[in-house]
């Protein structure tokens, strides 16, 4: 075969490629033209439908026409009143349109985005822990400006000790989780597609020492909701870590600060390099697992027996606190902690009854105020569960302290309980402080349901969040 005759050849195939691909565009042209008169009459699954199939087509080989196709699923979104979705495809449209120096048409749609009613959705997490489960309900806002936004719109707990993997204890867990999901569903109106059920980190720590057991407690739930095809998932100590630190640390402290949970199961937090890495420790000792350590060395032990053997045991944990934390260097180095867990609850509602009102918002925690609380645990527990509740004269606040109280010392923790989780909070506290790196420890009410807004949040931002198509 010639040169010349090879050269026509190729000539003939190019040509061939571009007729096909242009052919193809005037396909998806028409695709996006009828999809455009089914959204005017309201057939709107029809038109998203020709939308889909214009953008495979576009996908790829014309980038102009792609982010014409995202322009129109915007519209067509925005038409149904689905913010969340309008404001996705809009800014794919814009990102593809700035990367074309398409100025105009950029500015335009970014009008669009800047003009839709910001609206606020509802999700729901159950969190079912090694002490109880936990209900979260989160609306959400969309905005152009800021972006995602969320308030925690309410939180229930039902304490039913998951942990202890029994029979019974298996069975009112799973209760407790179609509870709180028709709580949800029926009382609030949360979409099915809208909650999520996690297992925690401490849970799923107990669970990995009784072989079956997760899987029998999952199926039990799925029994209860009457749905065997319920997504539960298992949630990792560092992405219930980084969930608390993206939902209650403010942007502007992510790296000058540290997170730490105590727990029922375990000791876990870390701090943030960047809204997608953390840098994680986690401890098997939370209040309940470390009772569990002392009671099993003094099963007939007294509770002055039992307090001595606390501060013997608490020994080991002190060290295996200070051999990890001093691995991880912004641990160390950072000046903010934000403790988390029941037992700082429980501390701040003894000690600052005051403060029952603030829910959301960081309060100081001193160092003093830790010392005086183990102190108080073992040798003035009578003092210590009965605060003075007169200097608070506003009657709602007084109300919620009390009730505050009361749940605790008939529903959350025992003596043995408080003198273990105030033991276990002295030496996270005074490990921190180590070495004269002295640190502001904050307390959030509450945060122990932080984990579980951030992790929900994080789904929605995954979903939301602009990606470049394949």
């Amino acid at each position: 075969m010639n040169m010349k005759k090879m050269f026509v050849m190729l000539l003939l195939a190019v040509s061939s490629v571009y007729a096909v691909k242009a052919q193809d565009v005037t396909t998806a042209l028409k695709y996006l033209k009828i999809a455009n008169t089914l959204r005017e009459v309201k057939q709107f699954d029809q038109s998203e439908e020709y939308l889909n199939k214009s953008l495979s087509i576009v996908r790829g080989r014309s980038e102009y026409w792609e982010a014409a196709v995202y322009e129109n699923l915007g519209f067509l979104y925005r038409d149904q009143e689905n913010v969340l979705e309008a404001s996705r495809n809009f800014q794919r449209a814009i990102e593809i349109y700035r990367k074309l120096k398409m100025s105009m048409s950029e500015k335009a749609i970014s009008q669009l985005l800047d003009g839709l009613k910001d609206t606020e959705e509802y999700y729901a997490g159950i969190d079912v822990g090694s002490k109880g489960v936990k209900l979260s309900i989160i609306g959400v806002t969309v905005s152009y400006k800021k972006g995602l936004t969320y308030s925690l719109k309410k939180s229930l707990s039902i304490n039913t000790e998951p942990s202890a993997l029994t029979t019974q204890a298996i069975r009112e867990t799973a209760q407790a989780v179609k509870d709180l999901a028709d709580t949800a569903i029926v009382r609030n109106n949360i979409l099915n597609d809208r909650l999520f059920i996690v297992l925690s980190s401490g849970l799923k720590q107990a669970t990995d020492k009784q072989m079956g057991k997760e899987q029998e407690l999952v199926a039990a739930i799925k029994d209860a909701l009457k749905n065997p095809e319920q997504k539960i998932d298992v949630i990792s100590a560092e992405d219930e870590g980084k969930y608390s630190a993206l939902s209650m640390i403010a942007p502007e402290l992510h790296l000058s600060s540290t997170v730490m949970d105590i727990g029922g199961g375990n000791i876990k937090g870390g701090y943030l390099f960047n809204r997608n890495t953390f840098e994680s420790v986690n401890f098997p000792y939370g209040t309940k697992a470390f009772v569990k350590v002392v009671k099993k060395k003094l099963p007939d032990a007294n509770l002055e027996e039992y307090t001595q053997g606390v501060n013997v045991e608490i020994k080991a944990v002190a060290d295996e606190l200070s051999t990890e934390m001093n691995r991880k260097v912004g641990i160390k180095n950072r000046k903010n902690v934000f403790l988390l867990g029941g037992i700082v609850f429980v501390m701040n509602a003894f000690l600052h009854p005051e403060r029952a009102a603030i829910i959301g918002r960081p309060v100081e925690v001193s160092i003093d105020d830790v010392r005086k609380f183990r102190q108080m645990s073992a040798a003035n527990y009578e003092e210590l569960i009965n605060p003075d509740f007169s200097k608070i004269t506003d009657p709602k606040i007084r109300q919620m302290a009390e009730e505050d109280v009361k749940t605790i010392t008939t529903k959350i923790y025992n003596q043995q309980d408080i003198i273990a989780g105030a033991a276990l909070l002295d030496v996270v506290v005074k490990e921190l402080n180590r070495d004269g790196a002295q640190k502001r420890f904050y307390f959030i009410k509450g945060g122990d349901v932080a984990w579980i807004s951030g992790y929900v949040f994080k789904l929605i931002a995954d979903e939301y969040q602009v990606k470049k198509e394949l």
